[in-house]
Parts: structure tokens; C-alpha cells; sequence
């Protein structure tokens, strides 16, 4: 295969049921190749979730909205399915949990996602740990960029990591900076409070963080001073994009909404996993209608 400048190549390679997270990540993900087909998606925005918190949060969301049901896929997952109300129609959702945390099942749950609803928008909805100084508990990061921090060579004279990332395509970045020019950095929550949206990167792999002195954070600031919180999926989600990309098949992006749970340090607990997740999806709930690109379903 021949790769254009400015593909993003490495990461994981998904194909044929095999993954590896052992490439090299430059440059920023692109939309999509020219003269691309007619759209058959079945809806407009697909949602992935992990956690058990995450699902409940984002079902409730979708029971408020219009002819929401719920039906198992032959892959198994139960999907949640809704039709949110927008200028001149509706914008249609679909919803699936990962069957496992981290970045190898959130790339399997996003090829399921793919294959069942073919959606030109894909959103990672749960929590995270903040880690940026001015993020708190209850706050929410809409990521534009994926920084994979697993990537490393070790030696005898310690760890080396190479840094690899991933940008939204630019159609998400330009409905991203409608969203937050509307809206702004302040969003209501579901219990009548208000809590802070961050745009910003975040890092992702497979180790979980709970010490403030991390390596792994250290190495993050030092690669990128902005990154605003840590979790396990997004790269997975961030590569499978690409590699459906490159087969110029349906999806135009992703985004990553978390929710702040804790600090990704040794108080990192399930105290505020509820909360975080509320807050990321009422976050998605107003982010969705700048993300329909097709005509809307009448």
C-alpha cells in the first residue's frame, strides 16, 4: 500500500481479526476520499459506551427523544436507538456497549457500530481522569486530538515512548467550533447545576493511571502541555476510524465526550462515575445537532 502525505499509519492494525499496537502515528486523520458514494447510512450519529454507568446515562438521554427502542444485533449487543428533533427532521442515534474496556474491544464495538448503521459520525461517551489544570471533577473534555501513550521501546537505560496521535477530521473540527460558539465552555446538567466543557487532547492506551507523579503523565505534558484527561479507548476507536478511512467506506469521524470521574490519581474510585457520565451525556445530547451531515430523516 502506498501512503499519501500526511496518512496516519500504525497504532493498531484491525483486519482479519488480528490487532497490533506497534506503528508509527503522523500527521492528522483526513475526511475522505473524493467521489464517495451515495451514503447509506442507517443513522446519522452511532454512540459507544463502556461502563455500565455510561450505557444507563446515555439510554436515559435517548428515552427522552422521539421512537426510542431497543433491539439485540446478530453480533450481540443491544443496541438503544432514538430520533432526536432538528431543523426540518430528525437526526437518528444508535447506542452500543463495548463488550470490554480498552482500545482492542472499542475497535471490534466501533467495526459492529460500522457494519450494523454505516453512521458518518461515531461518539465515545463516558468518563475520564482529568488531568489538565484548570479540569474538574464533573467537567467534561470534547477531545480533538488522541494521543496514544503506550507506544514505547524499552532498554537498558529505561523507557523510550514515541509519541503517536490522531486529530479529528476537519469537517468535526469546524462543527466542533460551531458547537462551542454557540454554547460556550458552560452547560446546564441534568440536576439543574452547570458544569465546564474543555476542548482539548486527551491520552489513551491500555495502562490505567492512578498516581499523580505518573510516568505516563509526565511523558503526556511533555509531548503536548494541553492534554486534558486519560483514558483506554479513544485510540482504538481513533484507529479503526482511520482503516475504515483508507477503504473509503462510510464513517466522516469521530469524537471522544468524557466526563471527569477523578483526578487519574491514588483517590481514583467509582464515586463520581454516575456523575461524569450524566454530565457526558447531556454534554452529547447538545453536541448532537451540529453533527448531522446528510439531509435529515423526515
Amino acid at each position: 500500500m502506498t501512503h499519501a502525505p500526511g496518512d496516519n499509519v500504525g497504532i493498531g492494525n484491525f483486519g482479519s481479526g488480528n490487532m497490533t499496537f506497534n506503528g508509527s502515528v503522523t500527521g492528522q486523520s483526513f475526511w475522505a476520499a473524493p467521489n464517495r458514494p451515495a451514503s447509506t447510512s442507517k443513522v446519522d450519529v452511532g454512540v459507544l459506551t463502556v461502563l455500565k454507568e455510561e450505557m444507563r446515562a446515555v439510554v436515559n438521554v435517548l428515552r427522552t427523544q422521539r421512537d426510542y427502542r431497543s433491539r439485540r444485533l446478530d453480533a450481540g449487543p443491544l443496541a438503544h436507538e432514538a430520533r432526536l428533533p432538528v431543523e426540518a427532521g430528525h437526526l437518528r442515534i444508535a447506542a452500543i456497549q463495548t463488550l470490554d474496556r480498552g482500545p482492542r474491544s472499542a475497535a471490534l464495538s466501533y467495526q459492529t457500530l460500522i457494519q450494523e448503521y454505516a453512521p458518518p459520525v461515531v461518539l465515545l461517551v463516558g468518563i475520564a481522569g482529568g488531568v489538565g489544570r484548570d479540569v474538574r471533577i464533573g467537567d467534561v473534555v470534547v477531545s480533538d486530538e488522541v494521543v496514544y501513550y503506550d507506544a514505547r521501546r524499552e532498554a537498558a537505560d529505561g523507557v523510550h515512548r514515541r509519541g503517536q496521535s490522531q486529530t479529528v477530521a476537519a469537517p468535526l473540527g469546524h462543527r466542533l467550533n460551531e458547537f462551542f460558539a454557540a454554547t460556550g465552555d458552560t452547560v446546564p446538567a441534568p440536576d439543574g447545576s452547570t458544569f465546564r466543557v474543555h476542548r482539548g487532547p486527551i491520552g489513551s492506551g491500555d495502562a490505567v493511571i492512578t498516581d499523580r507523579d505518573s510516568e505516563i503523565r509526565h511523558w503526556l505534558h511533555a509531548y503536548h502541555e494541553k492534554v486534558l484527561a486519560v483514558e483506554t479507548e479513544a485510540a482504538g476507536v481513533a484507529q479503526a476510524f482511520h482503516e475504515e478511512v483508507r477503504r473509503d467506506s462510510t464513517p466522516r469521524g469521530w469524537l471522544t465526550v468524557r466526563g471527569v470521574s477523578d483526578a487519574a490519581d491514588a483517590e481514583k474510585g467509582h464515586s463520581y462515575h454516575e456523575l461524569a457520565s450524566q454530565h457526558a451525556a447531556a454534554t452529547m445530547l447538545r453536541l448532537l445537532p451540529y453533527l448531522l451531515f446528510d439531509p435529515p430523516a423526515s
